[in-house]
């Protein structure tokens, strides 16, 4: 038969026990998924092609699309060659400032160059480094220093009483008198990231080519007023509906001034009842239309 010896012996010491004949694989409860399940994902993950598959997931969990787990998601996609891959950066292993526990505990601040019909301008953005949340931004006409003022004054004057970090690069609007009277007038701690370094300040940095990427993609703007609804648009949506994978694929708003756990528990209960749910339908369609499953 072609058997080697210990092959030969190892099922006579099966046989013995009653364990040679093969045994089918044993399907965990709710791993199977139901057609309707598959057809929902792949409607919604075509309709959304730029989204990873864990954020696909909870998309599709908060708005009752499909109940399915991340690992769930993606091996139905891979089935289905529906997987958005992109390269990640890479950290340079340089010192970041120290993590924030809370909202408005530190922020930070930069400026994006925008080219709008025929000439630049600069967004300038505050974004809470607790929940990616952009506090305050301006699409501003110079890199005067009075710009960038202007925009953190507003910030701060909507949360009264905080003295956030505020963790900035080193262009000469940071150094300047306007933003040294800032910082002290407002007892705030200001953070100054390593020269050439600007993955320390990397949080802001990803939004900026977020808003390159996903807010303005291919639009053009044909004056400075239509850029300014454009980004508007593209704020509130990132603050509001865009779920962010540095914060458990929750929405910015929901860690700036919501319940995250409770979010994340009510995700659990949703999953959870799929799987029961899910369970018994299936054992149902294998049982047929007699129920005897024979």
């Amino acid at each position: 038969m072609g058997l080697s010896r210990a092959t030969y012996y190892r099922w006579k010491a099966k046989d013995k026990t009653g364990s040679l004949e093969d045994r089918r694989p044993k399907t965990k409860p709710g791993r199977d998924v139901l057609p309707e399940e598959e057809r929902a994902v792949v409607e919604y993950a075509k309709a959304h092609p730029r989204d990873g598959y864990r954020r696909l997931c909870w998309q599709m969990v908060d708005e009752d699309v499909a109940y399915l787990s991340p690992s769930a998601v993606y091996r139905l996609l891979d089935r289905q060659d529906l997987l958005y891959r992109w390269k990640r950066s890479t950290s340079s292993g340089g010192k970041k400032p120290k993590e924030a526990s809370h909202p408005d505990e530190v922020w930070h601040t930069d400026l994006m160059y925008l080219w709008v019909a025929g000439r630049w301008y600069f967004l300038v953005s505050v974004l809470d480094s607790y929940s990616r949340y952009i506090v305050a931004w301006e699409l501003v006409l110079t890199l005067a220093a009075e710009e960038v003022v202007n925009v953190m004054h507003q910030a701060l004057e909507q949360r009264p009483g905080i003295h956030p970090r505020i963790v900035r690069d080193n262009g000469s609007q940071f150094v300047a008198h306007e933003w040294r009277q800032l910082v002290a007038h407002f007892g705030l701690v200001d953070i100054a990231i390593r020269v050439r370094h600007p993955e320390s300040n990397g949080r802001i940095e990803r939004y900026h080519r977020s808003v390159r990427e996903e807010g303005l993609g291919d639009a053009e703007p044909k004056d400075l007023y239509e850029a300014r609804q454009i980004v508007a648009d593209w704020v509130e949506y990132y603050n509001a509906k865009r779920l962010h994978a540095g914060i458990q694929y929750l929405r910015p708003v929901d860690y700036y001034r919501g319940n995250p756990e409770e979010l994340i528990r009510e995700r659990q209960r949703k999953l959870e009842e799929a799987s029961r749910l899910r369970r018994d339908e299936t054992s149902k369609r294998r049982e047929g239309p007699g129920g005897s499953g024979g």
